[in-house]
């Protein structure tokens, strides 16, 4: 069975892909300084933390109903739990999935919707809503408790994750100016905190970013499409 597509190499400042695990190993002897995303994954890897995810992609998509209930988690709160047809058929009337994450039980970790073959097979989404992709950037902020700085490492249509967030509270506003090597322009957007993890991660959502700004951001998502 082959491998799937869902492969980036970061090196040098470009971004090639997709490709299957095969032709990422074929890579990265040529590469310099490699970083590695995949869907699914929160940042950038290096070589010997991509080797160790490989065994966590996602599950394979099959024809039987998966068993158990499943979790699911809607900007940072998480909802009971329901069989896996009930999952889908939430999932269903949602429009956007960038701050959805769900679980198939209580020991695994928390996946992104697109990260799980047989909910992105089932849903017909192919991961066209809003998809997050890796980034490596920093938020400069100003809110109500001063001025502060982040680093930004994903990004989508919709917003942005952080790391090294501090004292953030979900539905808090803050003007923020996104500067990044992977981007052409300067973005300085107003945004809204929908998540924060216990590990200093957050989840923030862009409010009515300008047209000429979400051209950018979508430009750069698109590096990431695949087929």
């Amino acid at each position: 069975m082959a491998h799937p597509k869902i492969w980036f190499i970061l090196s040098e400042g470009q971004t090639t892909g997709p490709f299957d695990q095969d032709e990422i190993e074929a890579r990265l002897g040529s590469a310099k300084d490699p970083q590695i995303w995949g869907r699914g994954q929160s940042e950038w890897m290096t070589p010997s933390k991509w080797r160790q995810a490989l065994n966590d992609v996602g599950m394979k998509v099959s024809n039987a109903e998966p068993p158990g209930l499943w979790r699911i988690r809607v900007e940072g709160q998480e909802l009971p739990p329901r069989k896996y047809s009930e999952l889908i058929a939430h999932l269903k009337t949602l429009s956007d999935y960038s701050f959805v994450d769900i679980s198939p039980d209580e020991k695994t970790p928390w996946k992104e919707v697109y990260s799980v073959p047989r909910v992105v097979e089932d849903l017909g989404i192919s991961r066209r809503s809003h998809p997050r992709v890796p980034i490596v950037g920093t938020l400069a902020c100003e809110g109500p408790k001063g001025s502060f700085s982040c680093r930004v490492i994903s990004i989508s249509e919709g917003g942005i994750g952080i790391n090294d967030a501090r004292n953030l509270q979900i539905g808090e506003r803050f003007e923020g100016t996104l500067t990044s090597p992977n981007l052409f322009i300067t973005i300085p957007a107003t945004c809204e905190v929908v998540y924060v993890g216990g590990d200093g991660y957050a989840g923030l959502r862009f409010i009515n970013l300008p047209t000429e700004y979400k051209s950018s951001v979508i430009e750069y998502v698109n590096k990431f499409a695949t087929t």
